[in-house]
C-alpha cells in the first residue's frame, strides 16, 4: 500500500482516501481542495477554514471541518500544528520538500515563520531509531520575541 505522505497529487490522494475505505464526500473534496490550493507554508486552523467556506458560500457545518481535519490529519495528510493557543493550525504534507519545516513563533504578535534544519531532522531520526520508533513527524516550536516586537 502506497504511503499517504508521499502523495502531491489531488487525485492520488482522493484514490488512496477510497483505497483504505474512507468516501470521498463533497465536503471533503472541498476541504482538500483548499488546502491544495494554499501557499506553500500556510497553516490553518478550523476558524480560518471555516471563514474560507463561508467567502466560498460553502454550507459546511464547523463540526464537520474539525472532523475532516482530524482524520486528515490522523492519514498523515495534514501536519497538525500546536503553536501554543488555544487552538490547533494544519498546514498539507508536501512530500517533495523531504525535511519537514519547524516553526519559530512570536508570543507577542503570532508571527510565524517557517525554517529548515537537517541538524534538527538528524536528531530525531537518531532519537527514533535509538528508542527503535518508527518517525514519523518532527515538530520544533521555538518561541521568543520578532524583531518588530522588539522594536516596540
Amino acid at each position: 500500500m502506497q504511503d499517504v505522505t508521499k502523495m502531491v497529487s489531488r487525485e492520488e490522494l482522493s484514490s488512496l482516501l477510497r483505497e483504505r475505505g474512507f468516501r470521498i464526500t463533497p465536503q471533503r473534496e472541498k476541504i482538500l481542495d483548499i488546502f491544495f490550493t494554499l501557499p506553500e507554508g500556510e497553516h490553518l486552523s478550523a476558524e480560518n477554514l471555516q471563514n474560507i467556506l463561508r467567502h466560498e458560500s460553502s454550507d459546511i457545518s464547523l463540526a464537520t471541518s474539525y472532523r475532516t481535519l482530524k482524520l486528515l490529519a490522523s492519514l498523515g495528510v495534514l501536519r497538525e500544528l500546536d503553536f501554543a493557543e488555544d487552538h490547533k493550525h494544519y498546514e498539507l504534507v508536501r512530500a517533495e520538500s523531504g525535511v519537514q519545516h519547524q516553526h519559530i513563533i512570536c508570543v507577542e504578535c503570532g508571527n510565524t515563520e517557517e525554517f529548515t534544519s537537517i541538524e534538527v531532522f538528524e536528531a530525531a531520526v537518531e532519537i527514533a531509531a535509538k528508542a527503535k520508533f518508527e518517525l514519523i513527524d518532527t515538530q520544533l516550536k521555538l518561541f521568543g520575541r520578532c524583531q518588530r516586537c522588539q522594536a516596540q
